[in-house]
């Protein structure tokens, strides 16, 4: 037993409830007051008027995306200002050279703030390598790049026609130019990725489990939950097995969802099925957001939910007693 004093704890009752001492046990809180006294053999630890607050919960986060990037290279500014920085920056990944199997992965490039204004191509994400996949998230996570190499694995080719939903950019020969737009053409790449390499992705999440705690976070809610190419409840379930630590809820995406077969709501330890994810439309930094307005370049965004849509998925949600999260 352990007595924490000389503290600033907020209980959170009011905007300004502090108590100075805290008594906890093997990991559970089971006393807080102003003014406790150390018990016969109990340890005591001296707070130096640290703040101490309750464990914090983010309602609305991508655990999956955010355990890739903790693995994966930063593809942002300071370090990263152009696309040969971003090349060489991947090259360091401690996932190159590990064979043709491995996905050398990266994260947050913006066109903008690339000396060549503009986003990269399968070419140069081939100059990483061409034996290995290379992926790499925009920093807005709705659309993305890969390489040849990753785009033969997930069978993108001329011929491939675009998601619903999504674009697979393409050069004036019809060609794949890498560029996935939006969540939809992304997707093509992550399960490809994902079915080749399950317990990495599990593994991934279980690495990502300090991070959450080192922060204060003891509770998450996963937006983006998928059937495909794996039920993201048993990417938990088996993360949790491997000493995943906060708890966790789940909102499916509604485009992977069969319509004919209702969404359950489901309940196991610290993991639970919450609700369901609309997509409206896509992201006003990649311009694919449904502005009323076209973007300067006269870019129009995409609608992904039309009204009869999103009158579905209400009525998926209220008969399972579920949540709606509409973006």
């Amino acid at each position: 037993m352990t007595l924490a004093v000389n503290g600033r704890i907020f209980l959170g009752t009011t905007e300004d409830h502090f108590e100075n001492g805290m008594r906890f046990e093997n990991g559970r809180v089971t006393e807080v007051g102003n003014g406790l006294v150390p018990k016969l053999g109990e340890d005591v630890l001296d707070l130096k008027g640290r703040l101490v607050l309750p464990g914090l919960i983010d309602v609305h986060t991508h655990p999956k995306y955010i355990a890739d990037a903790l693995h994966g290279v930063a593809c942002t500014p300071p370090v990263v200002n152009s696309i040969d920085e971003m090349v060489a920056a991947l090259r360091q990944s401690p996932a190159y050279g590990a064979g043709p199997d491995v996905w050398i992965e990266g994260w947050g490039f913006d066109e903008t703030k690339l000396k060549e204004h503009r986003s990269p191509t399968k070419e140069d994400l081939d100059r990483v390598s061409m034996t290995q996949p290379v992926f790499i998230y925009r920093s807005d996570c709705h659309s993305s790049v890969g390489n040849s190499r990753a785009l033969a694995l997930a069978g993108i080719s001329r011929d491939t026609p675009d998601p619903v939903g999504g674009k697979i950019e393409r050069d004036e020969n019809g060609e794949p130019t890498g560029f996935m737009r939006e969540v939809a053409a992304t997707q093509l790449l992550i399960q490809a990725k994902s079915s080749q390499s399950y317990q990495g992705d599990v593994k991934n999440l279980v690495d990502s489990s300090n991070h959450y705690l080192a922060n204060g976070l003891v509770a998450i809610g996963e937006m983006m939950g998928r059937k495909q190419p794996y039920d993201s409840w048993q990417l938990y379930v088996d993360a949790f097995k491997e000493e995943f630590v906060p708890k966790a809820t789940l909102y499916y995406v509604l485009d992977e969802l069969n319509y004919g077969a209702p969404l359950s709501k489901k309940i196991s330890g610290k993991l639970r099925v919450a609700g369901i994810k609309v997509f409206m439309d896509g992201s006003i930094s990649g311009e694919t957001a449904d502005n009323k307005d076209p973007y300067p370049d006269d870019k129009r965004g995409i609608l992904l939910t039309d009204r009869d849509k999103l009158i579905t998925a209400v009525e998926m949600a209220r008969q399972a007693d579920l949540q709606l999260a509409v973006h």
